[in-house]
């Protein structure tokens, strides 16, 4: 028997469109379990393979895939035989999640790829769905993570707000608001600590201090945990209903149980804290923001920093989605850059698209071949439809913003829309 490597994709005629498969580098099928996103099975010289889907965690099996990804995978269907590297390239655009801390230099890289057709020996990480690359485009994220824990378990300490900043003079900033918010360890509460012990548990997986993250996600999460434990005491000692584990409607329907603002605003705190930073989630583009809501919320005993503007991560990505998307579909239909830009010019939109799509036509070029076009309508699809971080976002996130921009005449979905029209007809007519 040859030997299957880890990692190395099957043959092509062994996936079907949509999915991909890879060797594991074993050949004994009972180490393996399937789950939810990997789907083990062995080929006929006893190699085992993992078969998973290409399009997201909301797309996991063939029975959510909609109209608009059948769509895309006929395309493939009808390029024939795909190259390792075709397929590789593929199999990166399905690793981008849209929420990840990278977008939009992931989203940039992905358009160069698809553009040159090569692969970067080392690619940037593109989010927690699937296989993803190694290069951060976060530096020095770990060790801002490790100073903020520093900080804090300083101030527990009762390390003075000059002693901090002569440490971690780069970090002055964040400092003085910390010790703004927290005031004194000596006046600190037992709720007030409880509070921050368990948002220091997560930083056991954001240090990377202990690298078992399914270890620190049970002392987080589980109900035999210290982070569930200690909710436990925050609960009883403050009055408060369950916070965790439970799912967001329930969350919800506790805390419109508490009339009281001052036990509102705990709850709130403490819900948010009990989510880890979805569920230690350190690539979220929120995750030094979140860590900022805790201190304060811990300090003030209040949610929301009047200080900091809201929405404004949810304005830059709703509106960089948009700018990618509408370059993309413009694209996909090959009208020309040049009259894109000047129709723009006469449309008052409220912040100008115009360097994204400048982008995307650098990037993709007049390359739009079969493949080409196919790719890119992969990569369209999760910037603009994927449901667990897109322009589309379970139809909610940036719903303002598509509701304007289609008052002014725009639309993501001209390219796509008027494939599936035909197809209808053509279902119609038969």
């Amino acid at each position: 028997m040859g030997n299957k490597k880890d990692g190395q994709l099957v043959p092509y005629d062994m996936v079907s469109p949509g999915l991909e498969a890879e060797y594991t580098g074993e050949s004994d099928l009972s180490l393996f379990e399937s789950n939810q996103l990997l789907t083990y099975s062995a080929d006929t010289e006893g190699f085992v393979m993992a078969r998973y889907s290409l399009w997201g965690f909301a797309h996991i099996t063939e029975e959510t895939w909609n109209d608009e990804i059948r769509l895309i995978n006929a395309m493939q269907s009808k390029l024939g035989f795909l190259d390792d590297n075709t397929r590789r390239i593929r199999q990166h655009i399905g690793g981008l999640v849209c929420c990840d801390s990278g977008v939009p230099t992931t989203i940039d890289e992905l358009l160069n790829i698809i553009g040159t057709g090569h692969l970067p020996e080392q690619s940037f990480r593109r989010g927690c769905f699937g296989t993803s690359g190694t290069r951060s485009t976060q530096p020095d994220h770990v060790e801002s993570m490790i100073v903020i824990d520093a900080i804090l378990k300083g101030f527990l300490n009762g390390e003075s707000e000059e002693e901090s900043i002569m440490k971690y003079p780069q970090a002055k900033g964040f400092i003085k608001r910390a010790y703004e918010w927290l005031e004194s360890a000596e006046k600190f509460s037992e709720l007030q600590r409880l509070l921050m012990r368990r948002i220091l548990l997560n930083f056991d997986s954001f240090t990377k201090r202990n690298e078992d993250i399914y270890a620190v996600y049970n002392n987080c999460f589980a109900e035999d945990g210290e982070g569930f434990k200690l909710e436990e005491q925050i609960s009883a000692l403050a009055g408060l209903p369950k916070v965790y584990p439970i799912n967001k409607k329930e969350y919800q329907e506790n805390l419109n149980t508490i009339s009281d603002a001052a036990k509102r605003d705990l709850y709130t705190i403490c819900g948010n804290i009990a989510d880890g930073g979805c569920e230690l989630s350190d690539c979220h583009h929120n995750t030094f923001r979140f860590i900022e809501n805790w201190i304060y919320g811990i300090g003030t005993l209040k949610w929301g920093i009047p200080t900091r503007a809201k929405s404004t991560e949810e304005k830059r990505l709703g509106q960089l989605l948009f700018g990618y998307a509408l370059g993309i579909n413009k694209w996909l239909q090959d009208i020309p850059l040049q009259f894109i830009l000047l129709d723009l010019g006469h449309i008052d939109l409220g912040f100008d698209p115009k360097n994204e799509i400048l982008r995307v036509y650098a990037y993709l070029g007049d390359k739009n071949t079969p493949v080409n076009k196919w790719l890119t309508a992969c990569l369209w699809y999760t910037l603009t439809l994927n449901p667990n971080a897109s322009l589309n976002t379970y139809g909610e996130r940036h719903k303002e913003l598509i509701e304007s921009v289609t008052e002014h005449g725009l639309s993501v979905r001209e390219w796509i829309d008027s494939i599936l029209e035909g197809s209808s007809n053509e279902d119609n007519n038969e």
